[in-house]
């Protein structure tokens, strides 16, 4: 074994590689999905060159190698799979059928594309995800030996640079479309499209038949060679630690890998070393890759199940999936010694895939039922903007009809003094009124003021009823009487009923210790709603300049206070009734506003649509089916600032949010002065006073309230949730 010479640098590259895409798996190293151009270059390289190794090429022979050294490992590992998964009740794989048919057929990269998968979306939403890979690597060896037929025959029959200009001009073609690809077409139909990625696989195709037809790298010194081969692999990694799939480059990147690559190769192969320990370590490794690369997903898959410490379980992780490689090479590998290990390690795989496959044939195929339900919800989606887009509309028609009522509320307030001033005010008085006639026909231009010297009460109800009986009496009568004596309560009692429903001002007089009628007036005045005191009595109280020599009779300044006063107090009256009505008004929005209501969830709203615009026929519904936490945190805060949130807030998401408790509290916090409703499809503990749902308890009781997914609500599980919801959010409506 010592004198055994080999190409150790391939098997480093390869081992680089397969330690690249893992770590990409794991979200580790963000440019290894790169080291993948490498295994498309090493795949059809090495295939070449064993082909050329064979005195007769036979197509018979490739594909049997190929079937037992890729596709029997590849459908152990995908039945037993299924096998493990078909035991865990918290996994609902709804594509198991249509994904696996489609990874056994080797056509996975299409159906992924169908799908709309994302492979750097980097989530696990399935086992094979990493299966694309294999589905471009077996429509690859399905074709391989006709093309190595034809330029091998082409070598043969003309000139050996033959097929390898044929052979570059390909490159070159494959390159530039995968380059237009990258520029028109989206990342994934790039990356997952065969005759996109075809370039790398020509590449290694083109070395292998230089290889074959010429000896390659002519540098006769191996410092220099080996200088050269490490510095391309150190752009390797460079790139596979700082280029990820969002990258501007990502397609330059990729094709530069690629050349790179088979520069690698190209010098890996003329540098040659003896064994030693670490190199037989990596070599060793270095054959299970491909096992490494298919047990690799499937393990990820299953261990976000568990929760435990990122670090520990990305450890695991490797380790468990070394191992499971190593055991289904070791076992698979009968051709050398200690088959009856080998048989016995080779028993369950055999068992475990033959139960997955069972599995997988009685496995119900879902793809018309999600088909279905994307349909469905697709069209309650439509819909439901349709809804919010009219809601919208309707609240901004209501918001300026509001203004507006607003703007003629506030105008009526500045046109009230105008107003007052312009009423047919009636005023009957005595000779204190007399003296301030003037200045009340001044201040009211429209009114008609009775007053005469000594005049008593008793006068009062004949000049009212001769008014009355003309059609002359205003809405508001102003009695200046009492300064002569009180005619009693009989007499204001006879002048209340001519007055009727009309407003009634009665002022009293500055002479009360003379005449002592204020006391009767204001009696007079508390016992009916529609008389009013002016009381000028407290108005002059102090005030000798308004005044002559009897304390009674007014001076100038006494008659522009007096007229004032009774201004006032008129105006007064009619300002608290506007007020009242402008309240009223303002309250009676704000009940009605009260009763707006706004829906905020994502696939599990729009699923429960159908049911709850029956119930809830008035409300706006706001659904993304990506709905994250900041996104509807940031919907609210907008429409908070804007004053356009409705007042009950109904947050109806299912567990593919996320959305903390936490970050239910912020929300809270937020519209704290908003009547908040929140359904929980997961256990959760909000510690805030707030609405609470906890539907998944009913989900708990009735097996029947999910759809086939779990994921969506049944129609049993949508109508018990309307019927929740109604119970809980109406409950004021009905009474209860």
């Amino acid at each position: 074994m010592k004198d055994k010479k080999y190409f150790f640098d391939l098997d480093f590259i390869r081992f680089l590689s397969c330690i690249a895409i893992f770590l990409y798996h794991l979200n580790i190293l963000k440019g290894g999905y790169l080291a993948v151009c490498t295994f498309f270059v090493m795949t059809s390289y090495l295939s070449c060159i064993s082909a050329f190794k064979k005195d007769k090429f036979n197509i018979l022979k490739h594909y049997k190698n190929r079937l037992i050294h890729i596709y029997i490992p590849f459908i152990i590992v995908v039945f037993t799979s299924i096998c493990i998964i078909s035991f865990i009740d918290s996994i609902n794989w709804l594509n198991l059928k249509p994904e696996t048919t489609s990874v056994i057929f080797g056509y996975n990269n299409f159906w992924q594309l169908n799908v709309n998968l994302d492979y750097f979306a980097r989530h696990v939403s399935s086992p094979f995800m990493h299966f694309w890979f294999m589905g471009i690597l077996l429509e690859f060896e399905l074709i391989f030996p006709f093309i190595f037929i034809i330029f091998k025959k082409l070598g043969d029959k003309t000139k050996k640079l033959v097929p390898i200009i044929l052979l570059s001009i390909l490159c070159i073609i494959s390159t530039c479309y995968f380059y237009y690809c990258s520029t028109h077409f989206s990342k994934m139909y790039t990356y997952y499209n065969t005759f996109s990625r075809a370039f790398s696989l020509l590449f290694g195709l083109l070395l292998g038949f230089i290889h074959s037809y010429y000896k390659g790298i002519t540098i006769d010194k191996k410092v220099i060679r080996r200088v050269i081969f490490y510095l391309y692999l150190v752009i390797l990694i460079v790139l596979t630690i700082f280029i990820d799939s969002s990258n501007e480059y990502f397609a330059l990147c990729m094709i530069s890998t690629t050349i790179i690559s088979c520069r690698l190769i190209d010098y890996g192969t003329l540098i040659t070393k003896e064994f030693n320990i670490f190199k037989k370590i990596i070599s060793y490794i270095s054959k299970f890759s491909y096992e490494i690369y298919l047990v690799q997903y499937p393990v990820i898959f299953l261990f976000q199940l568990i929760k435990m410490d990122l670090l520990y379980r990305n450890l695991l992780i490797i380790l468990i999936t070394v191992l499971i490689s190593f055991i289904l090479h070791f076992a698979l590998d009968l051709k050398k010694n200690k088959k009856v290990i080998r048989i016995i390690l080779l028993i369950p795989l055999v068992l475990s895939s033959i139960f997955g496959l069972y599995k997988y044939i009685i496995t119900k195929d879902y793809t018309k039922d999600l088909k279905e339900l994307e349909e469905s919800m697709a069209l309650q989606e439509e819909e439901m903007k349709k809804k919010q887009e009219e809601y919208e509309k309707k609240i901004a028609e209501e918001s300026a009809n509001w203004n507006s009522v607003l703007d003629d509320l506030d105008a009526g307030e500045e046109a009230l003094k105008e107003k007052v001033s312009k009423l047919p005010i009636v005023g009957v008085g005595d000779s204190v009124m007399l003296g301030a006639t003037s200045k009340l026909y001044k201040v009211f231009p429209n009114g008609y003021f009775d007053a005469k010297v000594s005049r008593t009460d008793y006068e009062a109800n004949d000049i009212l009823v001769a008014l009355k009986n003309k059609g002359h009496l205003g809405d508001v009568v102003v009695i200046g009487l009492g300064t002569n004596g009180q005619c009693g309560s009989r007499c204001r009692s006879v002048i209340l009923k001519t007055v009727g429903n009309r407003k009634l001002f009665w002022i009293n007089v500055s002479n009360e210790n003379e005449v002592h009628v204020n006391k009767g007036l204001k009696e007079f005045a508390d016992a009916n709603p529609n008389v009013y005191l002016i009381d000028w009595y407290t108005a002059s109280l102090g005030h000798k300049e308004y005044f002559v020599a009897d304390g009674i009779h007014l001076t100038g300044k006494g008659i522009t206070a007096y007229t004032s006063l009774i201004y006032d107090e008129i105006y007064s009256l009619y300002l608290n009734e506007y007020n009242e009505k402008k309240e009223q008004i303002i309250k009676e929005h704000e009940e009605e506003m009260k009763t707006k209501i706004s829906f905020y969830g994502n696939e599990l709203l729009i699923n429960s649509y159908s049911n709850l615009k029956e119930i809830f026929p008035n409300a706006n519904f706001n659904t993304k089916s990506n709905y994250k936490y900041q996104d509807l945190y940031n919907d609210l805060k907008t429409k908070k600032e804007s004053n356009t949130l409705d007042y009950k807030l109904v947050f109806v998401f299912d567990s593919s949010t996320k959305i903390s408790s936490s970050e239910y509290e912020n929300i809270i916090d937020l519209c704290s002065d908003h009547e908040i409703y929140i359904v929980l499809m997961d256990k959760m503990s909000i510690n805030k006073e707030v609405n609470v749902i906890e539907f998944y308890k009913e989900i708990d009781k009735h097996s029947n309230y999910l759809s086939f997914d779990k994921k969506h609500l049944s129609s049993e599980g949508n109508t018990a949730l309307s019927t929740i919801l109604d119970k809980t959010i109406n409950k004021e409506n009905r009474g209860d």
